[in-house]
């Protein structure tokens, strides 16, 4: 799909950076949906500099799947939160983004199906507080019983993830790290925890210390790291502060971040340059989930429920 509209918008426009025009503007209404929908001119500071990190910028202006994924996270960010508020209303745009969702990244639908299906199912049986904690309970241990169950599987495939990685072509990917910690039986699970942090923050210390372009990228990640947890210190302040404990947003959010970060650790581990492009595809959805983390009584308040 990516190879045949390329053709059709480069046969049109000519030139490649005009040819990057459709997807740059689909990328761009997503974005712009999510801002006015959930009203985030409050935060025109804040928005500016999570929205310019310039390896999010540039690849999602340019006709790339990261270009696509723009929109249809941003789109499902304002469902889900919209969920969050009870407003359960299914309106087409978000037909069109789980459609995306399901084409280009199914790996993440799972863990996004799965969160609209628990506060679904929370708002429809009226569950409280404890019911609602021990449903989410019983998610978590369900993701966990199914990964278990397909442990040899996953092990296998994770061991084939190194072939992707070591292309002949000088074009192609390669991979710049050793895949021995997964080459031992079930070494892809042992090295999660930390695989899902460096793969999602990119370089290591060794590499920004010996190649200045992975510094960049790596002073890039530690801001960004910086800007997620602003996002979340208000809420865990008040968490701390007033001993409440809102199980429906914490597992809901949960969910959907720890098993994003998992499924992108098999391809953001072996290279660095992959983990921080391949991260673009969700950082918009992290954020701005982040953003109702941050402020979500106002965002409740003031939500436009418009299409």
């Amino acid at each position: 799909m990516m190879f045949f509209l390329g053709g059709i918008f480069k046969t049109i426009f000519f030139i490649d950076v005009l040819a990057s025009i459709p997807l740059m503007l689909l990328s761009f209404y997503g974005i712009y949906y999510a801002v006015d929908r959930l009203n985030l001119y409050r935060y025109p500071i804040l928005l500016f500099v999570g929205l310019s990190l310039p390896n999010f910028a540039v690849w999602t202006s340019i006709h790339s799947k990261e270009a696509v994924a723009c929109f249809f996270c941003g789109v499902l960010a304002v469902m889900i939160i919209r969920f969050l508020n009870e407003d359960f209303k299914i309106r087409f745009i978000y037909l069109i983004a789980l459609y995306f969702c399901l084409l280009f990244k199914p790996q993440y639908l799972l863990f996004i199906a799965q969160a609209l299906v628990f506060l679904r199912l929370i708002a429809f049986f009226k569950m409280g507080p404890t019911a609602t904690f021990l449903l989410g309970v019983i998610m978590f241990t369900l993701n966990l019983v199914g990964v278990y169950l397909l442990r040899d599987l996953i092990d296998t495939l994770a061991q084939g993830m190194y072939l992707h990685f070591t292309y002949k072509d000088p074009e192609m990917a390669k991979s710049t790290r050793s895949a021995d910690p997964w080459l031992e039986q079930y070494g892809f699970f042992k090295q999660a925890p930390y695989g899902m942090f460096i793969a999602f923050w990119g370089p290591t210390v060794k590499e920004m210390v010996s190649k200045p372009v992975q510094l960049i990228a790596g002073i890039e990640s530690g801001f960004l790291l910086l800007l997620f947890m602003l996002l979340c210190y208000k809420r865990l302040t008040y968490f701390l502060n007033k001993g409440l404990f809102n199980p429906r947003i914490y597992f809901a959010l949960g969910i959907i971040i720890v098993g994003i970060l998992f499924v992108h650790y098999p391809f953001g581990f072996l290279n660095p340059g992959s983990g921080i492009r391949y991260r673009a595809n969700f950082y918009l959805l992290f954020l701005l989930m982040l953003f109702y983390l941050f402020d979500m009584n106002a965002i409740s308040r003031i939500i436009k429920n418009k299409i």
